[in-house]
């Protein structure tokens, strides 16, 4: 069994270089959010404001592991997960786009 190292030196990622990664892929920001595992809204919080709320270490492991590992090796985590009672079913479609907050300005009033 190996034992998750402690979070000690952890910097989490600035506002500019999640835009730079956003530009990287080339997603819009609620894909992002899908992409982190955060909700749209979330994100946000992530990307802007005067105090950005910090990306986790769990969410920026979490984001890479999908970059680099293969579909067979993400199975097998996602089988180890059911060993312990956890259960995840990534063949689930995801939740609808939100509707946006506010209309275009070119829309009828």
């Amino acid at each position: 069994m190996r034992i998750t190292p402690p979070v000690t030196e952890y910097r989490a990622p600035t506002p500019k270089d999640l835009q730079e990664l956003k530009e990287h892929f080339g997603l819009s920001a609620y894909e992002m959010a899908r992409l982190f595992a955060v909700q749209p809204e979330q994100w946000r919080k992530h990307t802007g404001g005067q105090v950005p709320r910090e990306i986790s270490v769990t969410r920026a492991f979490f984001m890479a592991a999908f970059q680099v590992l293969t579909d067979e090796e993400i199975e097998r985590v996602v089988a180890y997960m059911a060993s312990f009672g956890a259960r995840w079913n990534m063949d689930a479609d995801p939740p609808p786009r939100p509707e946006p907050r506010y209309r275009q300005r070119n829309e009828a009033s």
